[in-house]
């Protein structure tokens, strides 16, 4: 029998039989991109074609390559994402483009052609219906354009879900949840939506920004925004969001002051508006799907027996923000109610929105890798299953590039034969993929990011991300200057106590871990120098920013508290001169964040994150500037040339004084700069 042979050139022309459909549309573009980037040579003419057969007998999104002759092979499926799915398929698996080529830049192994002898390629054997992403926190994305534009990073972002093994997104917040629906249907995605806008409906409060939002004072609004946003989806692939938060994202009785709320209340509101949306979506686009999310202070309200729903909706289930299957911290609130135990009389549907990115202003991963280990979240996500909670999976992925690690692993729990694997499995796996060489040493280097980790909490999951310290600098300095008593918003953090025994236990809570970072920093940047190109690109990209984030971020904090425990025993204004430098190391260090980022070793991402409003080093940068002037203010003199005058000048120039001064005083870097070469030489 002879040998079935598909030679797969520049002369292989994709060619989708339907154009029309946007789905096979971006099958076609995106299958003959990679044969363009992979192959170098003309060869037989021949084709690829992108079948949908919507009357065939494939199920659901399985789809089916068929070797026709040398001169075509078949892709087929029922649905359009099945042939999106097959495309990328033979994308992966035979011209060996990875699916987070877009985030890693992954270099492509070129060849004059590529004979392609494996049709049997099939759909994974998914345990989880509904996987999705919400591409949530997205600062970084809507601030960033690549080939000069924005919709061509939201493109890849869906080309990536797909890869991965999506099949619903949640693609962006708010505005850009609405602008992105289309893109996102046009790659085969089902569309899900934000707990904070239900039914997807535009906020009440950006169509009424002068109306109180409430639902008992306005509900005919609210019912034609509800009415309105199904009938734009009316006939797509969409899961409906039921339920009722105020405006941001916070309880609805929060924007309401017309009346007493009791926890009944609270609950005949939301059983009203649940089941008025139920009963909508069911009239307007029979059959289609919902979901609530039981999330923040609808836990209590199912908790105490007081949420009435509809039999068919999907509950969703949070996590904790870092990946614990618990009850989200809400401030000083941390009841840390178990997930799995819930139980579950009516026998609803269960999924799980679930963090391995998030955003809590606080303590939480934005710019880097999470602060919990890839063996914690395996294990959760396998007890996820265990529990039957994973009809529908929303996994929260920040902006994508700095959660790729976690984002792969997900992919894998997904399956039906997914055991929980260890942080070395995990990581070496993800080395071995990515790097071409030093694979021990690298799978080590990352292993000791989790080692390093700040805990802020008496729980093992409570650990810190990259937010902590420039959240914790921030308020330090104001508090400092406005010589407050407490620090403000840390409550959760150090309790109800003055300033002074707060910054004792944040001190005390991260020195420990200080020099791990330091040395882990020295360790990457000492590895990047004996790496090849791509693999310095990678690690830097990849886990190197991850790193200075911690590690600076975590070393600026620590000195900033030394400034202020010793500025508190001042009695003299040179008592200010150590502070001073204190704070200018500080300074210095936080910069450091901001410049790695800038001067990314690809070109591609040295942007990316300009848009960074939640970590806000930048911001965080400037107070650092601002507090040091603050102290030198405090310590030189009116005109800022007495320190200069007696630490920095030699004697001889600083006593004749023809002329009270031969120049403008010393900039605030300038002098302490000065200040450390004195400090030096005295040594």
């Amino acid at each position: 029998m002879t040998k079935q042979a598909f030679t797969i050139s520049h002369s292989t022309h994709v060619v989708a039989d339907d154009l029309t459909n946007p789905v096979l549309k971006n099958a076609q573009m995106i299958l003959q991109r990679d044969i363009d980037r992979v192959t170098t040579k003309d060869d037989v003419e021949n084709q690829i074609l992108l079948r949908l057969d919507s009357k065939g007998s494939l199920s659901g999104d399985q789809y089916h390559i068929n070797y026709d002759n040398d001169r075509q092979v078949t892709i087929t499926a029922s649905t359009a994402l099945g042939v999106l799915y097959g495309a990328v398929a033979v994308s992966r698996e035979i011209l060996k483009i990875d699916d987070f080529w877009y985030w890693l830049d992954t270099p492509i192994a070129i060849h004059e052609v590529i004979n392609w002898t494996r049709f049997a390629l099939s759909l994974p054997d998914y345990k989880v219906p509904y996987r999705g992403w919400f591409v949530n926190d997205e600062l970084l994305i809507m601030g960033w354009e690549d080939h000069d534009s924005n919709t061509y990073v939201w493109q890849r972002i869906f080309e990536t879900a797909v890869r991965a093994g999506c099949n619903v997104i949640v693609p962006g917040t708010d505005i850009n949840s609405r602008l992105n629906r289309l893109p996102a249907q046009a790659f085969g995605l089902m569309i899900a939506q934000h707990h904070a806008e239900p039914l997807g409906a535009e906020m009440f409060a950006r169509e009424y920004p002068n109306l109180t939002a409430s639902f008992v004072k306005y509900p005919e609004l609210f019912r034609n925004l509800w009415q309105k946003a199904i009938m734009e989806q009316k006939g797509t692939s969409t899961i409906y969001s039921l339920g009722f938060r105020g405006q941001g994202d916070k309880p609805f009785w929060l924007d309401d002051d017309s009346r007493v709320w009791t926890e009944q209340a609270k609950a005949d509101v939301i059983n009203q508006i649940i089941k008025e949306q139920y009963e909508m979506v069911q009239q307007l686009d029979p059959g289609a799907p919902t979901a609530i999310n039981i999330y923040g202070e609808v836990t209590a309200m199912y908790n105490s027996g007081l949420l009435k729903l509809p039999s068919d909706v999907i509950e969703i289930w949070a996590d904790s923000g870092y990946g614990k299957m618990v009850s989200r911290r809400q401030f000083q609130d941390n009841p840390r109610s178990p997930v799995f135990s819930v139980p579950n009389p009516q026998q609803h549907k269960r999924g799980i929105y679930y963090h391995i990115a998030f955003h809590d202003l606080q303590a939480s991963n934005f710019l880097g890798l999470l602060s919990n280990r890839p063996s914690f979240v395996s294990a959760e996500l396998a007890k996820v299953s265990d529990h039957h909670m994973d009809t529908l999976e929303l996994i929260n992925t920040g902006s994508i590039k700095p959660h790729i690690l976690y984002l792969r692993e997900v992919s894998k729990a997904w399956l039906k034969d997914y055991q929980p694997r260890t942080d070395h499995e995990i990581v070496s796996e993800y080395v071995n993929t990515y790097y071409s060489e030093q694979h021990v040493n690298l799978t080590e280097l990352y292993l000791k990011y989790w080692d390093a980790i700040v805990q802020y909490g008496p729980h093992t999951d409570e650990t810190a991300g990259d937010e902590l310290a420039p959240y914790l600098i921030r308020r330090i300095v104001k508090a400092w200057v406005g010589h407050a008593n407490q620090l403000p918003d840390t409550n959760w953090l150090v309790g109800d106590v003055d300033m002074d025994e707060a910054l004792i236990k944040v001190d005390a809570m991260i020195q420990p871990k200080l020099a791990d970072w330091q040395q882990l920093l020295l360790k990457v940047r000492q590895t990047m120098l004996t790496l090849d190109s791509a693999d310095a690109r990678m690690l830097y990209g990849d886990f190197y920013i991850s790193v200075v984030n911690q590690a600076q971020g975590l070393t600026a904090l620590a000195a900033v508290i030394q400034a202020y425990q010793t500025a508190q025993k001042a009695t003299s204004p040179d008592d200010y001169l150590k502070p001073f430098l204190l704070v200018d190391d500080a300074y210095r260090t936080l910069a450091n964040i901001v410049f790695v980022e800038e001067h990314h070793l690809s070109e591609k991402w040295r942007d990316f994150y300009k848009n960074d409003g939640y970590n806000n080093v930048p911001l965080s940068v400037e107070k650092l500037k601002f507090l040091r002037q603050y102290l030198r203010t405090l310590g030189d003199s009116d005109d800022e040339d007495d320190w200069e005058r007696r630490f920095i000048k030699t004697p001889s120039e600083a006593r004749v004084m023809t002329l009270w001064t031969t120049r403008r005083e010393l900039s605030d870097d300038k002098l302490a700069d000065k200040l450390r070469e004195i400090l030096i030489l005295k040594q």
